[in-house]
């Protein structure tokens, strides 16, 4: 599996609107919702969570910087931010075959911590890779 289609930074925020507006003063945004709001089912830990995660994104050249609130529920971003507080939690790539890359990760010793589908169809795995520098990998299907 190969990473060279990373196109986002992901960080776990306590308050998106103060986050977006920090971030502005060094002159990255604007910020727009991001995919976190719009997914339909998510799983964390293998279990169905009804988590409400906000999420905001802006581009920074080909990166995009995207800001990530727990809300409500079970999700990564949840413990993540209650274990470490505000951080850098993410990488993201895109793929072109998601159940692959699950199916080489896990070969790998990288689970995944959790999944979920967007309202556009879209797809996405967050990689357990924290032992070394606390960062999760995370894959991103878009719609076929």
């Amino acid at each position: 599996m190969d990473w060279d289609r990373v196109y986002q930074v992901g960080i776990v925020v306590a308050d998106i609107g103060r986050a977006a507006a920090h971030y502005a003063l060094a002159g990255i945004g604007p910020f727009e919702a991001g995919p976190s709001e719009n997914v339909t089912a998510r799983r964390v830990h293998g279990a169905p969570s009804d988590a409400v995660v906000r999420g905001a994104c802006a581009q920074m050249g080909p990166i995009e910087l995207e800001l990530l609130q727990p809300v409500s529920g079970a999700s990564v971003q949840a413990e993540a931010l209650a274990e470490r507080g505000e951080h850098t939690l993410h990488i993201c790539a895109y793929t072109d075959d998601l159940d692959a890359d699950i199916a080489e990760m896990a070969e790998a010793g990288f689970p995944v911590i959790s999944e979920g589908t967007l309202a556009d169809g879209g797809r996405f795995a967050y990689f357990d890779t924290r032992a070394i520098g606390g960062l999760v990998l995370e894959r991103h299907q878009l719609p076929r």
